[in-house]
């Protein structure tokens, strides 16, 4: 009895050695299938930064991951891995970030940057001009780009439903940048008083203006009118004019006004015409065109508004004039040179 019940046991132990490495081979390749087939959760999504690869200029990297470490706080990225190129970008990162200045020069003004996702290969990019923006704002502005870039590229996943977990879902639109570029087209109500000295003749006016920005260049239209009189012992001298203007020149702009320079041109109608103090006094109108040509300034602030109150000043010689006379002496006109100072708002649509 004893001998049969040890070979019955040593029967039943080759069985369970048989059938639990058999039943451990088909356990364990679902269980590593089932845990690979998981998705990572929001939470272990992790942000690595790529660097310039130019050497050329000293690019501020660490107020920029700062930055950009605010403001990704809400969403739950884990940020920011700083890696040497986007080849060394670890495995378990879910966004690469790669920063590149261009031109690769000590005063490139411009930043490429691109979002790419590891997972499912989609990407992202923007190039900006940090020209106009002033050294101190540059890592914060860069920030706010790489954000906003991040956001998007976390919305269309979740709209396609292509990625697993995309989950992220934006709340609040992105902050807005502090450094705020003047708009595509503005228009300008300007009221105007020019002087001609020549003839002793102040002229008072309005005008509304066109201003559409090209590159760093303006392009202005305008048009106007003017009036002016003179007062002499016969009578009074009336002077009517209407005008279009056209002027181009650089611009400059920072956070806190917009300045124009340029040359401006003019070409107009004018009509003269007399009124008698005395019955016996014998009077006479006319009307021919004038043109000149000037050199314009004007400044408007504050540079991020849509309605802003400005000044200009311009100043330049009379091409072709016309006056008004009382017995053969000039009383008012426009010829010579003129001076003129306008005070507008410019409203942006």
């Amino acid at each position: 009895m004893s001998i049969r019940r040890a070979r019955q046991r040593r029967s039943v132990c080759h069985r369970l050695g048989t059938v639990l490495p058999i039943a451990l081979f088909l356990a364990c390749p679902q269980a590593e299938v089932a845990s690979a087939a998981t998705p990572p959760t929001f939470s272990e999504r992790s942000v690595a930064v790529s660097p310039p690869s130019c050497r050329a200029g000293l690019f501020p990297m660490v107020p920029f991951l700062d930055s950009l470490r605010v403001e990704l706080a809400g969403s739950n990225l884990a940020c920011c891995t700083l890696t040497e190129s986007s080849s060394g970008a670890t495995a378990t990162a879910w966004l690469l970030v790669s920063v590149e200045v261009v031109p690769c020069s000590s005063d490139g003004q411009d930043v490429q940057v691109s979002v790419h996702g590891q997972s499912d290969g989609r990407e992202v990019e923007r190039t900006i001009s940090l020209d106009d923006v002033v050294a101190t704002a540059r890592p914060r502005v860069l920030a706010l780009v790489v954000a906003e870039l991040i956001r998007s590229l976390g919305q269309v996943a979740q709209d396609e439903a292509s990625v697993p977990g995309a989950d992220f879902v934006q709340d609040s639109p992105p902050a807005p940048s502090p450094f705020v570029r003047p708009v595509s087209l503005s228009v300008h109500v300007e009221g105007e008083t020019r002087v001609v000295p020549t003839l002793d003749t102040t002229m008072w006016g309005g005008r509304a203006r066109f201003t559409v920005p090209w590159h760093k260049l303006h392009l202005d239209v305008d048009v106007g009118f003017d009036y002016a009189s003179a007062q002499d012992d016969l009578g009074e001298v009336l002077w009517q004019s209407a005008s279009i203007g056209l002027g181009v020149g650089p611009r400059f702009s920072s956070r806190m006004a917009i300045f124009d320079l340029g040359l401006r041109a003019e070409l107009g109608w004018a009509w003269i015409h007399g009124e008698a103090s005395f019955s016996g006094v014998r009077t006479r109108a006319g009307s021919d065109f004038v043109s000149n040509l000037g050199l314009r300034i004007s400044v408007e602030v504050p540079a991020g508004m849509k309605v802003r109150p400005g000044i200009a000043l311009e100043a330049g010689p009379v091409l072709h004039g016309m006056k008004g006379e009382v017995s053969s002496r000039p009383v008012v006109g426009m010829t010579g040179y003129y001076m003129l100072v306008a005070l507008g708002l410019a409203v942006s649509p």
